[in-house]
């Protein structure tokens, strides 16, 4: 069938909606409707597919060669154009499956992803940083780039079960950055903790590659890394106190 595809641009969400259900619009812009001014155009072109659900596991998992976009989430609308009529049907991706919406494509810009083959692919990570609710941000697929969010040399700490990599500055204790956030074991026993920004992606030991964070593991970690925490010592040890921290941005 022949698509198109469109992702929200993070520079122009004021209202941070990427990676958002369906249900949250109306909560963080006033509005339910799909805000097509915020959407770059990042694929177009005729996918041997027949399902919306097949479409998804193509572009958030396998990527067709030369696809630049991020891998498909929550928030990403898919034009579905009809081959006898030629009419477009519109289908924002959704937490669970997709929701048919009106989009105007007029008012969406196209990627400089989608123009230029040499730039970098981008990942979509869970960001955490020191007194701050947890975000999703989009940073370039590089090592540059990962080095420049955590502040300087990276390091791959992959403490749970799932297909995740914590991605942390090798040096932060050392160089006395603010605790963040501990890690807890199953038993929710605190094994460490981490200081600095650090960030949440998906990886896959076979590949060697770190990728975008899928929804169901956005909203997995998202949970499990709300809140910040302070740091008190105790005759127990040290004990993580978790708190709402003083800002204008909603709880996510």
């Amino acid at each position: 069938m022949k698509i198109k595809i469109y992702q929200v641009n993070m520079e122009r969400d004021e209202n941070r909606v990427a990676f958002m259900g369906y249900d949250s619009l109306s909560k963080f812009q006033g509005s339910s409707d799909v805000d097509s001014k915020i959407y770059d155009k990042v694929f177009e072109g005729e996918v041997n597919c027949f399902t919306l659900e097949k479409l998804y596991e193509i572009f958030n998992r396998e990527h067709p060669a030369g696809y630049k976009g991020r891998s498909m989430s929550v928030s990403d609308v898919v034009e579905i154009v009809d081959g006898n009529t030629g009419k477009s049907y519109f289908n924002f991706c959704d937490s669970f499956g997709f929701q048919r919406v009106s989009f105007e494509p007029d008012k969406t810009q196209t990627s400089e992803l989608f123009c230029d083959g040499d730039k970098a692919e981008k990942i979509s990570v869970l960001l955490i940083q020191p007194e701050k609710y947890q975000k999703m941000i989009e940073i370039e697929d590089s090592l540059e780039a990962m080095q420049r969010v955590v502040g300087s040399d990276i390091e791959e700490y992959m403490p749970f079960d799932d297909e995740v990599a914590i991605i942390c500055n090798d040096e932060s204790k050392i160089n006395g950055m603010p605790l963040n956030r501990a890690v807890y074991d199953s038993e929710h026993q605190m094994t460490d903790i981490i200081a600095g920004d650090f960030f949440i992606c998906h990886t896959r030991i076979a590949s060697e590659k770190f990728q975008s964070l899928p929804p169901d593991l956005v909203k997995k970690y998202s949970e499990k890394f709300r809140y910040p925490e302070q740091f008190v010592r105790t005759d127990k040890g040290i004990t993580a106190i978790p708190f709402k921290p003083k800002t204008k941005d909603l709880e996510r």
